[in-house]
């Protein structure tokens, strides 16, 4: 909980003048409510993820105040809480308009974390014991806190009203959001893929926003200019933290640093235009953008290295000892849509996004032989590490028509284009072709139909074709292995809708999707999947009476891949070699994702003063893993440990009309939660690997949790 902010309504209470005010009839509703519930679990967080739910007392208010010239609103709910939001807004019709507001949003990642370090919150985490001592592995002594963090947004709007007398319109936002907490991340403790240590990261952001937009309105005419500025602080670069696995006294260092983000200016300016009633009914948009993103961030010149206990500083040797980040979007976009005929409608379009990076590009050549750039001719690892500037530019083009055949008939169809070229490993261009037909009847009094089919064709450069795959591994993978989401592909698409009323009071809607995708000349990596959809809705009965609404929900995926096991040996692949049993040898996996979701919901108007309505709420997802491969004596068997939850969820609410000002609200709601996930069942703080100490907090573990709670609320209604 915390205490309500009030400082706004009342600055927005003075924007309307007091003449004004007086003149102003009001009607709307206060509502005062109070709830307290249980939560058993160890970690409830997925419970509270987006709300605050704690035991106490609430407001909400939802006011409004309308003469002939001016009209005020108040809205607010949830306030005192984490999750409130308040809004003061009003104006005069056709002149001008304003809104003050504050939104809080919560974000709950885990309760009841520990962690064998002090300091959580702050930049800098220790744990007790001389230079030298691991962390306890006892986490009874461990410190508690929660993962958790905090958005307050305060901001407000202006607008001054373009009018047929005054074509000119303006509107000013200004919007500053806080962010504070505390969020995991994770570090190794020692070279890469060693120990984890999970560390508990402070939060602190201020994000400001201002936007000025000037514009001509008329009612064939529309034009606009945008310019904004966004600032973000980071009020913490950087976070150190006490290594617990440099154990040896010999050691140069025992603190590590961790870099968590870095202030940033964005500016940006936009302007649109719009031109309608043009020859046949055509209205022609246009925009065009340009934005500029930079910060400035100082780079470590080095590094730590554990090994044996001890760590060793080692120079990185950057180019630069500071980090320009330079980036600029620029964007433009046209779209005419028109009425070419009586029965046939059409819209073209064509959007282009370029994105530049300009940042400093910073070639590390660390000593003690850490490298990770690797030449892409002979797959030799280089002595060097350089940053990656990623920059891309899209042409995007199509054409949309629609032909109504009769009134109960319409066909159309369309054609897209994207033509994108980025920086990038193995994959530089790409140019997707998407065609599509539909078809809508309602010509049959009890059903209406709707169904389309959409093909879409992608075709990819790939750079790495001309390697050698049998220099080394680096080569035989990189030849071999294409991801999924550049390589060449066809896709097939087909949704189809169904609705009908065949009885009075009686609804039914049906919906299937089904999509497939063929990934091509793929050797290694995803060769296709394939998903399936099914969505069922029913409602029965007179609203005035009893009404029940029934919904169902099924999704099914399949993914296919084929990946290689042991040393590379593109001399015989995909033959298996080095057996019997074979130790080098092509597998195939075939991974079955299933989703269900069913719900029923009820309206009950016992009588005029009395109303019930609840629901209840079913959601599976469970899933397959299945493997088979060609070598030789080799077994390979299922997973049968698939990650899976199940959430039910029933609500209940009763509603009485005590007079014609007063309503009491009565309700209750239930929600069960169990997750079966691999990586957290049997979670244990403290994994020890052999040698290898691991120290974790317990971040999105045990989330499984029973909870009930109640409510009761009392709206005040005035007009």
């Amino acid at each position: 909980m915390k205490r309500t902010t009030i400082s706004l309504l009342v600055a927005g209470l003075f924007i309307t003048a007091p003449n004004a005010l007086a003149q102003l009839k009001f009607k709307g509703s206060v509502t005062g409510e109070v709830l307290g519930g249980n939560v058993n679990s160890r970690n409830g967080f997925r419970f509270e993820e987006y709300r605050d739910l704690s035991d106490g007392a609430t407001l909400g208010a939802d006011i409004k105040g309308e003469s002939d010239r001016y009209h005020i609103e108040l809205f607010g709910e949830n306030v005192g809480r984490d999750d409130q939001f308040i809004e003061f807004k009003g104006g005069k019709y056709g002149v001008f308009k304003y809104s003050l507001y504050n939104n809080d949003i919560i974000h709950n990642l885990t309760f009841n974390a520990i962690s064998p370090f002090s300091g959580i919150g702050t930049s800098n985490l220790t744990f007790p014991g001389a230079l030298g001592a691991t962390a306890s592995t006892n986490t009874a002594t461990w410190t508690p806190f929660d993962y958790s963090i905090k958005h307050e947004n305060y901001g407000g709007t202006f607008e001054l009203q373009a009018s047929a007398d005054f074509p000119f319109y303006f509107r000013g936002t200004a919007n500053q959001k806080k962010t504070q907490g505390i969020r995991p991340i994770g570090e190794t403790g020692g070279a890469q893929g060693g120990p984890v240590i999970e560390l508990p990261a402070p939060v602190d952001y201020t994000t400001t926003d201002v936007s000025a937009e000037a514009g001509y309105a008329t009612r064939s005419r529309q034009f606009s200019v945008n310019l904004s500025h966004s600032k973000f602080q980071d009020h913490l670069d950087f976070l150190r933290w006490r290594n617990p696995n440099i154990t040896g006294l010999a050691s140069t260092t025992f603190t590590e640093t961790t870099t968590l983000a870095t202030d940033s200016d964005l500016w940006k300016v936009a302007a649109n235009g719009m031109f309608k009633q043009l020859p046949m009914g055509s209205t022609l948009a246009l925009r065009g953008s340009y934005s500029k993103l930079t910060n400035s961030l100082p780079v470590q010149t080095s590094f730590t290295v554990v090994a044996a206990g001890v760590g060793t500083t080692r120079q990185a040797n950057p180019s630069s000892t500071v980090y320009n980040g330079d980036i600029v979007n620029k964007t433009a976009s046209a779209s005419l849509t028109s009425q070419l005929a009586r029965t046939l409608d059409s819209r073209l379009y064509w959007n282009w996004l370029k994105k530049e990076n300009d940042s400093t590009r910073i070639v590390f050549t660390p000593t003690g032989g850490n490298t990770c750039d690797i030449n892409l001719v002979t797959g030799i690892a280089l002595t060097t590490c350089t940053t990656e500037a990623f920059h891309y530019e899209k042409n995007n083009l199509g054409i949309d028509l629609g032909f109504r055949v009769n009134p109960r008939n319409k066909v159309s169809g369309g054609w897209d284009y994207l033509d994108t070229t980025r920086e990038r490993l193995d994959f530089d261009d790409t140019k997707e072709h998407k065609v599509y037909v539909g078809w809508k009847n309602s010509s049959y009094e009890l059903l209406s139909t709707r169904i389309k089919y959409q093909r879409l064709q992608r075709r990819s450069n790939f750079r790495l074709g001309g390697i050698n795959p049998a220099a080394n591994a680096n080569n035989f993978f990189n030849f071999y292995f294409k991801r999924f989401d550049l390589v060449d592909n066809d896709q097939d698409l087909v949704k189809l809708g169904l609705d009908s009323t065949p009885l009075p009071f009686l609804d039914l809607g049906a919906e299937v999707i089904l999509k497939h995708n063929d990934f091509k000349g793929v050797a290694l990596g995803r060769t296709g999947d394939h998903r399936e959809e099914l969505y069922l809705t029913a409602s029965f009965g007179d609203p005035k009476r009893f009404r029940l609404t029934a919904f169902f929900d099924y999704e099914q995926t399949y993914y296919d891949s084929t990946h290689w096991q042991g040393t590379p040996t593109a001399a015989t692949f995909p033959a298996p070699s080095g057996g019997p049993p074979s130790t080098n040898f092509l597998w195939t996996g075939n991974v079955k994702d299933k989703n269900y979701l069913v719900g029923l919901a009820a309206d009950w108007p016992y009588s005029e003063r009395l109303k019930f309505n609840g629901s209840l709420i079913w959601q599976e997802t469970d899933g397959t893993a299945d493997f088979a491969s060609n070598g030789v004596n080799v077994t390979l068997f299922p997973i049968t440990a698939y990650d899976s939850f199940r959430k039910t969820a029933l609500n209940l609410k009763g509603v009485y009309a005590v007079d014609k000002n007063v309503e009491l609200t009565l309700g209750a709601a239930y929600e069960r939660y169990r997750v079966s996930d691999v990586s957290i069942d049997g979670y244990n703080h403290t994994l020890l690997v052999g040698a290898t100490q691991h120290y974790l907090t317990g971040a999105y573990a045990f989330p499984d949790y029973n909870a009930a709670i109640a409510y009761m609320s009392l709206k005040y209604k005035f007009r």
